[in-house]
């Protein structure tokens, strides 16, 4: 089933099959990691709990607050996760190497603040795309 890709409850223009993602919030616990599965189909919450089996969790972080978000993959595709502003630029630096390596799996630290807007698997962000709020 075809539909449009949900991003912060609204439809962005986009078409997918899945990396639908609702306009749940997942309020995170600062210092809380947060892993995700990384699959081409979109990412999909492992933990914490809250956003377990959730597609594209829309993360809500505390401002200054640090976290942990990474990924581990099992589709053998290649995949990487950044952290991205409204303009869709990577902010500070945060990024992953590109890696289809089911052993490699990666992990990002960082300081919340309200630049970050996005998560993102670069060559898949069309579907693997997750929203942040910081408050």
């Amino acid at each position: 089933m075809r539909g449009e890709i949900i991003v912060d409850g609204e439809a962005d223009g986009r078409d997918g099959d899945e990396g639908e993602q609702t306009d749940d919030r997942y309020e995170i616990a600062p210092g809380e990691s947060i892993t995700l599965d990384g699959v081409t189909s979109g990412w999909v919450g492992i933990a914490p709990s809250e956003i377990e089996g959730e597609a594209n969790p829309t993360l809500v972080l505390e401002e200054g607050a640090e976290y942990e978000i990474g990924w581990v993959d099992s589709d053998g595709m290649s995949h990487n996760v950044e952290l991205r502003d409204e303009g869709d630029e990577v902010v500070d630096d945060y990024t992953t190497e590109l890696t289809d390596d089911p052993g490699d799996d990666q992990f990002l630290e960082f300081e919340a603040s309200r630049e970050l807007a996005y998560y993102v698997c670069h060559p898949h962000e069309a579907v693997m795309r997750g929203r942040i709020h910081v408050e």
